[in-house]
């Protein structure tokens, strides 16, 4: 990633000159101008411990780099919710830019194929690609058929949750702030798991049976929880979600 950062931007007027470590509480990464110098820096916290999640933050700053520097001349400060899980457009943007260029779809795909989601395989999936395990998890949200979410916690609330197209469809929601449900994986701190997930009756997560596969981050309090709604089944071939605007998406532009 720094290789394509630093090699590629020479192209401009305007490079990237530098890729560096800056311990700044209030972001996990940032794309800063170099004033005088001409060119920009992206910056990294250093108190981020995963190789992947660094490489994914870097991944998202030359995003923001290739197609918003214009309209913000001063730069991005990214804090830990806006690398994967931000609502606002331009973070939304720069993580499918990273995602899509760290794990392009057809390959993602070939290494996933029809097989069950486990640990195990989204471990693969996080080493091949050298990214977090969180990332692995929402590339394969968008490449499946199936009804799915991931939802991220803290201290034993919702940060922020993601559907799959066919979770979407079925009106699959989990709201921000929400608690952690009781008898969830998540909830109870388990971490004597089974790679494969554990089968939670319908009423805990949803209406729905569901598997969860749940991964624990201790330095951050957080929770990852991996939901496969395999009971609702999946897409139909050849269905493609339509890209129309409602209520929710509204919102989020404007709040």
């Amino acid at each position: 990633m720094r290789q394509i950062a630093l090699e590629y931007s020479k192209r401009f007027n305007d490079p990237v000159l530098k890729i560096a470590e800056a311990d700044v509480r209030r972001f996990e990464g940032a794309l800063y101008p170099l004033g005088k110098r001409g060119g920009w820096a992206i910056l990294y916290n250093p108190s981020i411990s995963s190789p992947g999640r660094i490489n994914f933050t870097l991944g998202h700053e030359w995003g923001h780099y290739l197609c918003h520097r214009t309209a913000a001349p001063v730069g991005f400060e990214c804090s830990q919710s806006d690398v994967l899980g931000g609502t606002r457009k331009q973070e939304q943007e720069a993580d499918r830019f990273a995602s899509y260029l760290l794990m392009p779809l057809d390959d993602f795909r070939a290494q996933v194929g029809s097989e069950r989601m486990t640990l195990d395989l989204l471990r693969h999936c996080a080493d091949r690609y050298e990214v977090s395990l969180t990332a692995a998890a929402l590339k394969w949200l968008e490449s499946t058929r199936l009804c799915a979410a991931v939802v991220v916690a803290e201290n034993g609330y919702v940060v922020w949750a993601r559907p799959s197209a066919a979770a979407r469809r079925a009106r699959i929601y989990f709201p921000n702030g929400m608690e952690l449900p009781p008898g969830s994986l998540a909830a109870d701190g388990d971490r004597l798991l089974s790679a494969e997930g554990v089968n939670l009756s319908s009423g805990i997560w949803w209406n729905r049976p569901t598997r969860e596969v749940a991964i624990f981050a201790d330095k951050y309090e957080m929770t990852i929880s991996l939901l496969v709604f395999e009971e609702l089944g999946v897409l139909p071939d050849g269905w493609e979600e339509e890209d129309v605007e409602d209520a929710f998406d509204r919102f989020n532009r404007f709040g």
